[in-house]
């Protein structure tokens, strides 16, 4: 039961280490860090670290398994309601005042979780700190959009999990750190350190130029490209693009009257159903737990902190794939891969079930095929759902369909995550282990027969198949040479 307590409060750690990022960073290109490190650290904040901190609270001793699994959980159901208003509420009030408004929640959520008399309190808290976490996910990416250049803009999203990755990690870390009261003091200072640093970052130049403050946006620009370069060309793409965004901006009728993005929904939608299906949350949400469960020959806070290291070693290493691997070959691998390793531990538990219940037979395996289930799912299934929603999707779309699918991201986070614990203990591990293992297959199945393949396709080959509309390589060809002849 206590490491499940641990579980429950790595929430708030989690939000530390994103804040932390965020408000050190200074450097233009590492502000668009900032922002990812901020929704790193609230959706790490689940992890073990802070259930470890809830249970060195005054109410430890009365917390059960259930409340953890709730504390648990409710940072995904607030970011269910924080993630479709957020992209509007930055579009209305600015990407920059979006992300400073929302260090406040974050810094009540870390005040209510270590200070709350009761487990009520740690929910309203964690709720809290969701509701922010959900909009810093829909908030974060235009700013760092508009402020990165072209040729970064890639790396730049990844980069963004590669923060995540470093959050869970240091909420592991974290919950190795015995006094209360340190990790309570750390914990709410950071969005105080992110506020500050971040008040002397520039406001998007897109933004500015949409409010029509041009001469703002050029400042902006300079700033973030240095004024020894030639930004007039760049301001004057960026200037047709708010313009043609303006015309073409569409509804939510819209999303679903039109065929071609109505098919990309349901691509994105079951990406981000299959992706959580996997049980990757529950994992990093219940390492300790699970590490227990199978009586590794090793602390389990050590071992949890291990398996942080190898999943931000390998989401730092997957921009490399990203740039070289197609991504239907990498998120079927992903899936597949992940299918294995949690079909193995399925089988190792029911065979080693009545020694590992018994606290016997340790032995470093599960480490190893956790580790290696964490490092494939950030070569592909982590990732490439969010990169593909700037890949299937028209840009007057992109952030509408954004906030849709963040909230659905963090709705079944917040199924599995509540009811993994439920599961648990009504099949045992090693049954829950193989809905995971199946369930993972299946969204290889998903990917061969309905995901198309984005890299090094353009926006409009990629609508046209979602269309129906299958032009042969060949007769493009005809047409091209046809074209270059007559000119």
């Amino acid at each position: 039961m206590k490491a499940l307590d641990r579980k429950a409060t790595a929430a708030g750690s989690l939000e530390d280490a994103t804040f932390l990022a965020n408000g050190t960073y200074h450097h233009p290109r590492l502000a668009e860090g900032i922002g990812y490190l901020m929704e790193e650290k609230l959706m790490m904040g689940r992890e073990p670290p802070e259930i470890s901190l809830t249970e060195r609270i005054a109410i430890a001793e009365t917390i059960t398994e259930h409340e953890g699994s709730w504390a648990a959980s409710l940072l995904c159901a607030g970011a269910v309601c924080g993630a479709v208003p957020g992209g509007l509420v930055s579009e209305y009030f600015g990407r920059k005042k979006t992300l400073l408004y929302l260090a406040l929640p974050l810094l009540v959520s870390w005040i209510l979780v270590a200070s709350s008399p009761n487990v009520y309190g740690i929910y309203v808290g964690r709720f809290v700190g969701g509701v922010a976490l959900g909009a810093l996910s829909v908030a974060v990416p235009p700013y760092v959009a508009d402020i990165a250049e072209p040729q970064l803009l890639q790396s730049l999203a990844n980069f963004y999990h590669v923060q995540l990755a470093a959050g869970v990690l240091f909420g592991y870390i974290v919950g190795m750190v015995q006094s209360t009261g340190w990790i309570s003091v750390f914990g709410a200072s950071i969005p105080i350190v992110f506020f500050i640093g971040f008040l002397f970052m520039p406001e998007s130049p897109a933004y500015l130029m949409s409010q029509g403050k041009s001469s703002e946006a050029k400042t902006a620009l300079s700033y973030f490209r240095g004024i020894d370069n030639d930004i007039d060309q760049e301001l004057r793409t960026l200037k047709e693009n708010i313009r043609n965004y303006a015309k073409n901006k569409a509804t939510f009728k819209e999303l679903f009257s039109v065929r071609s993005t109505f098919k990309a929904m349901v691509v994105s939608l079951g990406l981000m159903i299959f992706q959580q299906m996997t049980g990757i949350y529950p994992v990093l949400f219940y390492a300790e737990k699970i590490f227990m469960t199978f009586s590794i020959s090793m602390y389990p806070p050590s071992a949890a902190i291990i398996l942080g290291f190898f999943l931000v070693s390998s989401t730092y290493f997957s921009t490399i794939l990203l740039r070289t691997i197609r991504r239907r070959i990498l998120l079927m691998f992903s899936f597949t891969v992940m299918s294995f390793c949690a079909g193995s531990l399925a089988i190792y538990y029911n065979i080693k079930a009545p020694i590992l219940m018994a606290g016997k037979g340790q032995t470093w395996t599960p480490l190893f095929v956790l580790c290696v289930f964490v490092c494939v799912y950030a070569a592909g299934v982590g990732p490439i759902p969010w990169l593909m929603l700037r890949e299937i999707f028209p840009s007057n779309v992109t952030r509408r369909v954004t906030a849709i699918m963040a909230g659905f991201h963090w709705f079944f986070a917040f199924g599995v995550t509540k009811l993994y614990q439920n599961l648990e203990e009504k099949l045992r591990p090693g049954w829950v282990l193989w809905n995971f293992a199946v369930l993972a297959i299946l969204g290889t199945a998903f990917v061969y027969f309905l995901v198309p393949e984005t890299k090094g396709r353009t926006l409009q080959d990629i609508q046209n198949e979602f269309s129906g509309i299958h032009k042969k390589r060949r007769h493009r060809h005809v047409i091209e040479v046809e074209s270059a002849s007559e000119s």
